[in-house]
């Protein structure tokens, strides 16, 4: 039970960890390239997921949607990148809302397959 646990909790602040790094980003206190963040298998979470997560947990219906979520935050973050870099900053900003609607949805879809294997 506690390598669940600890799955799961990595998997949340690595997730998390993104979304300060956004809007770090578009507050001008961090830089962030395209290859850095557009990939939604190469992000620390995406790496979590392909190498343990998805073989570990991918047959849970939580897990599935997590993985449709987590990409499209993936295309959100693309999307701000290329809003700020063309100085539409506005429109960064009400991707940005999009993108945190999205990441509540990835973290409920972790939630929900913890609680899921943890109920058996």
């Amino acid at each position: 039970m506690a390598n669940l646990t600890v799955d799961f909790s990595v998997a949340r602040f690595k997730h998390l960890n993104w979304k300060f790094r956004i809007r770090n980003f578009l507050d001008g206190k961090e830089v962030l390239t395209k290859e850095q963040a557009v990939s939604h298998q190469h992000c620390e979470l995406g790496k979590w997921y392909y190498a343990e997560g998805k073989r570990k947990y991918g047959h849970l219906s939580s897990m599935q949607i997590f993985e449709a979520e987590h990409e499209a935050l993936h295309a959100k973050i693309k999307e701000i990148l290329e809003m700020k870099s063309i100085g539409k900053i506005a429109e960064a900003e009400n991707a940005y809302k999009e993108l945190l609607k999205i990441s509540d949805s990835v973290v409920k879809q972790l939630d929900a397959a913890e609680a899921s294997i943890k109920n058996g």
